[in-house]
């Protein structure tokens, strides 16, 4: 199987049991939920998908030699994912956007990924435990093969990032024993303090920027709406982006409508104090500070760099509370 990836090129799958795996119903489904939530539908150019991203999560994971059953926990990573991503975290009121992880075994269990591995003699459980695989979504602020791949394949759509800058990182991340587990880091600190500074700069600009935090709030108030009113069920959540939103529209519910329609491209948001808010609400800043191997030692980029964690704390506090209204 050969894939064309839009950061990483041409990647030519050998391994049966992957390649089975991506054929599988659950993987499949990905193709249609946007990574980017309910946004693209305000920039239409963010067009990554989940299915797009869990391949590249799991091109990393080969690409750094991780076994087999890694490997899979890395395809597999966000097949739980409901319909426009974490949109739903807004209706649940997750502030650490981690509501589809709850369905993770559910919906392996509940699909044919089990039978396949049976015949490629791979042990369930040593799939499902996701926890023990470190490398895949470790605890921020350390990089992970998913915090590094959807930063640069985000980035890259957006036009903040080049390949050349992409190819740069990829030479320079490397893994190593820290402790008991592995971890993966900089040999260039200089390379290190970009990455942080561009993951952070990115962060506010793609992922916390007013039209994701309007549009994701505003689709979560047509979901509920359209939860409560029988438009949709539970189940629904787990369908894909395209089946919602076609019954959403279809009801003609109007309160529902309403919320739907401001989810166009000629609408545009801007940040603002939280008495002239159309929509006031928590969200996630994210940053990382890499470990960078200098000498004999590891050290975040922030000891190295001491600046960086004024930076960290600044944007913290200024992006945990977002008001929106349109421009």
């Amino acid at each position: 199987m050969i894939i064309q990836d839009r950061i990483y090129g041409k990647i030519n799958i050998k391994d049966r049991v992957i390649i089975d795996l991506i054929n599988s119903t659950p993987l499949q489904r990905l193709k249609k939920i946007h990574q980017y939530g309910a946004s693209h539908f305000i920039k239409p150019f963010r067009n990554v998908t989940r299915f797009e991203h869990s391949i590249g999560v799991w091109y990393l994971s080969k690409l750094y030699k991780r076994q087999i059953t890694e490997q899979i926990s890395c395809l597999l990573h966000d097949i739980p994912h409901t319909a426009f991503s974490h949109v739903i975290d807004h209706l649940m009121k997750d502030e650490q956007h981690e509501f589809h992880e709850k369905f993770h075994e559910k919906i392996i269990l509940n699909s044919e990924i089990p039978e396949i591995l049976k015949k490629h003699k791979i042990e369930l459980r040593n799939v499902l435990n996701k926890e023990k695989f470190e490398l895949l979504d470790n605890t921020l602020p350390d990089i992970s093969f998913d915090r590094l791949d959807y930063f640069m394949r985000d980035s890259y759509c957006e036009g903040f990032l080049t390949k050349s800058l992409i190819l740069d990182f990829m030479n320079e991340v490397k893994i190593r024993k820290f402790g008991s587990k592995d971890v993966l880091y900089f040999k260039d600190s200089r390379l290190a303090a970009i990455f942080a500074i561009l993951f952070m700069s990115c962060s506010r600009l793609m992922w916390l920027d007013p039209e994701s935090h309007a549009s994701a709030n505003f689709l979560a108030h047509a979901i509920k709406i359209s939860l409560e009113r029988k438009i949709i069920d539970d189940n629904d959540l787990f369908t894909n982006d395209d089946f919602l939103m076609d019954k959403m529209l279809k009801s003609k519910e109007k309160e529902v409508l309403v919320y739907l329609n401001k989810l166009k491209p000629k609408n545009k948001y801007v940040y603002v104090k939280k008495e002239d808010a159309e929509y006031c609400g928590p969200n996630k800043p994210r940053f990382v500070d890499p470990l960078v191997f200098n000498g004999n030692k590891f050290s975040r980029i922030s000891e190295l760099v001491p600046s960086l964690k004024y930076y960290f704390e600044e944007f913290t506090q200024n992006y945990k509370m977002l008001g929106v209204k349109q421009a």
